[in-house]
């Protein structure tokens, strides 16, 4: 009997030193010490104790954050009045207080949102913490373009990140923004995603730029980092088949830009999936008989399979819409090709002809070859009709 009081009496001192570790907690006035005792006793405590303990994480660091941001405050208005003495201001200091609320509020809003000692859902602290913390962000943006100015890219993606992880956070899903709209978020996704990728953390510029392809502004500029980052990861079938994916699921969302059509059109013919690659064809085709960029593909694919004809003919009709370089070269190439299968030179010669003036026209268009490589086509063209010692034939040889 005497060893059960002694271990009743040890259940309970043990109890009273969890419930001592919460209130060292709560009592605290800075944030390290805090933050060290929770993590002590973080398994002992329940939920609502928990949502209570990392609440005032949050509160320890918005004292930090709010004191620098105060003194930045007044030193404005100090500018603004023509007074002289601006105050120094912590801005690391007041950023990583800022991401560090961010992410305890996180953590006391999924504890806030559990069920407490008695069984009951009762959230707390939801709406404090969005009414806190989101007009505030907004640091975390000016503190990493000051980064970034000093070429710290990695505090500056820090920062940034932490910015937008926050925005897609549960904290703020049910926050009404449009009265305080982020009006940043897309351009900060975007160049968190441009750092990411920098940094070779593919998995965090992806989710950045994904952030920032929800943005109507920075949708442009993100699509196309979006493609770069996919087409870089195809570095075998599996990562293109993955980007495959990624493809189709952007041309759902945007079936009438051209850049993507053409890079998941041209996907399909690379993976061999030609089925898809001409239902995807011929259902814009059908669409529009005149669209120039799924003529130039169709050709593409065609003249892929030396099917010489079908080919031409497309890139006829593609041309016909618009004057393209690199089409006036797969048009050159394919009538040589065919002409390269007639007997005589009599026969190939007006192809020939035809193709000279196609690959001038590339050549016109673009002198330094900067879509397409005319250059050795036309310097071919030249010297089939008129032999080496032409002066054309000379002038591209060189």
């Amino acid at each position: 009997m005497k060893k059960l009081f002694i271990m009743a009496a040890m259940i309970v001192a043990s109890s009273s030193a969890f419930a001592q570790d919460l209130k060292s907690v709560l009592k605290s006035k800075d944030y390290a010490e805090a933050q060290g005792q929770l993590q002590s006793c973080l398994s002992t405590l329940s939920n609502d104790e928990k949502a209570k303990a990392y609440h005032k994480l949050v509160e320890l660091s918005l004292n930090k954050a709010n004191h620098e941001i105060s003194i930045i405050q007044e030193n404005q208005m100090m500018k603004q009045m023509g007074q002289t003495g601006e105050k120094a201001v912590d801005n690391m200091g007041m950023a990583v207080a800022l991401k560090n609320a961010l992410l305890d509020a996180e953590q006391c809003d999924k504890y806030d949102a559990l069920p407490n000692a008695k069984g009951k859902v009762a959230p707390k602290f939801h709406k404090k913490l969005q009414e806190a913390l989101w007009p505030l962000r907004i640091h975390l943006v000016i503190v990493g373009q000051g980064a970034l100015e000093k070429e710290d890219q990695k505090t500056a993606l820090d920062l940034f990140g932490a910015y937008v992880e926050s925005a897609v956070s549960p904290l703020f899903a049910d926050f009404d923004k449009t009265k305080a709209p982020d009006e940043n978020l897309g351009e900060v996704a975007r160049v968190a995603g441009v750092l990411a990728y920098q940094n070779k953390n593919m998995d965090l510029a992806n989710k950045y730029i994904d952030v920032s392809l929800k943005d109507t502004a920075s949708y442009k500029d993100a699509l196309s980092i979006k493609m770069a980052l996919m087409q870089e990861s195809m570095k075998t079938r599996e990562d293109s088949v993955k980007c495959l994916k990624s493809f189709e699921a952007l041309y759902a969302n945007d079936s009438e830009n051209e850049t993507i059509f053409t890079n998941l059109a041209t996907l399909y013919g690379t993976l061999g999936m030609k089925d898809k690659q001409a239902d995807l064809l011929n259902k814009r085709l059908a669409k529009n008989p005149n669209d120039f960029m799924a003529l130039a593909v169709k050709g593409q694919a065609e003249m892929n399979e030396s099917k010489w004809d079908e080919a031409i003919a497309d890139f006829k009709k593609a041309n016909s819409i618009k004057e393209d370089a690199l089409v006036l070269t797969w048009l050159g190439f394919s009538i040589n090709n065919k002409a390269a299968g007639l007997a005589t030179f009599d026969q190939q010669k007006p192809l020939l002809e035809e193709t000279q003036g196609y690959l001038e026209k590339a050549r016109q268009l673009d002198p330094n070859q900067e879509r397409a490589n005319w250059r050795y086509l036309l310097y071919n063209t030249y010297y089939n009709l008129y032999g080496e010692n032409d002066a054309r034939t000379k002038e591209l040889a060189q």
